[in-house]
């Protein structure tokens, strides 16, 4: 798919656009596919180990079988099998370029980081300001877009996920995505308010499909959906590098704690499902952020990108009825 630039989690897709390129969130692309598994199937036949993450078996399966030749590969801010993955993918001819978020959330590396993209992609300087201007406006219709779901609670978790979660690549054009969530929006403007207990979603998103409509169905509303938030940066800043240094997701639970605690909040969440990928180190924060948040706080965990199983149903039942007890 020449044109085509994946990447395996958010970057600063300012650049890849300016550059004239097509982003492509690989994660994307792997979980809304209508089979999936194909993708699994694809990296265990080469010699991926079932004993690992499948969002990163996932991504190895879109970039093979879509026959994408560049990938902006994150080896530091996001998922520790990166690096190994990005040597897998060069050995297999494609292009990778690396990208790092600082761990400390230094300025100067994270700038010198967005400029090596910058430079891998013959970037304009005005043509970059051009498409940074333009950018802001579809993020702000989608910061508009989760204040309908907390505030005016008009729309459901499920479809704040998804407009959330693809603003990391926009569909690959982010005017046409602005003008959809616009008329998204007028659309959800006509809705009767949605009714049942304030939930949080905070962890990786979810590999399982159905997590959102379940809790829906059971009498939970989701009214924050944290790291498909962070996707959207529906914060405004100054310029590219203010605008990433914001963004918590890279940073470590530390960075994290603070804007999910503003969010319980302000929103008033009265629980928190913390969602984990099996096989992954994030699974490890569960303790801090059990002791830190102050409302309830479920963890679940899934693997494979299929429905929910019953234990873990049972568990989300339990839990909501447990809040609703609390009142």
């Amino acid at each position: 798919m020449r044109g085509v630039v994946g990447f395996t989690t958010t970057i600063p897709v300012e650049v890849v656009f300016a550059g004239g390129y097509v982003p492509c969130d690989l994660n994307n692309i792997f979980i809304s596919d209508d089979n999936p598994m194909q993708y699994l199937e694809k990296a265990e036949k080469d010699g991926f180990p079932k004993s690992m993450c499948n969002w990163v078996k996932g991504i190895y399966g879109v970039v093979v079988k879509k026959g994408i030749d560049t990938v902006i590969t994150v080896t530091e801010g996001d998922c520790s099998n990166t690096r190994a993955l990005a040597e897998i993918l060069r050995y297999k001819g494609i292009r990778t370029i690396p990208f790092s978020y600082p761990f400390d959330r230094d300025r100067h590396v994270l700038e010198r980081e967005i400029d090596k993209l910058i430079t891998a992609f013959s970037v304009k300087p005005h043509r970059l300001a051009q498409v940074d201007r333009e950018i802001e406006e579809a993020r702000s219709t989608l910061a508009l877009l989760d204040r309908m779901t907390w505030s005016d609670r008009l729309v459901t978790g499920h479809e704040n996920h998804l407009w959330l979660v693809r603003a990391s690549d926009m569909l690959g054009d982010y005017r046409k995505y602005d003008v959809m969530a616009r008329r998204f929006i007028h659309g959800a403007k006509s809705r009767a308010e949605i009714q049942g207990i304030r939930i949080g979603c905070i962890g990786v998103p979810p590999i399982v499909p159905d997590l959102h409509d379940f809790i829906g169905s059971v009498g939970g509303h989701v009214v924050y959906n944290e790291t498909q938030r962070q996707f959207a940066l529906p914060y405004p800043s100054r310029n590219l590098v203010d605008r990433y240094l914001m963004y918590t997701y890279p940073y470590g639970i530390f960075a994290r704690l603070e804007d999910i605690r503003r969010e319980i909040k302000e929103r008033k969440i009265q629980g928190i499902i913390h969602y984990v990928q099996a096989f992954c180190y994030r699974v490890i924060e569960d303790v801090i952020l059990r002791e830190s948040l102050g409302v309830p706080v479920i963890s679940i965990e899934g693997d494979l990108p299929k429905a929910l199983d019953n234990r873990t149903k049972l568990r989300i039942e339990a839990f909501l009825e447990l809040l609703r007890e609390k009142g």
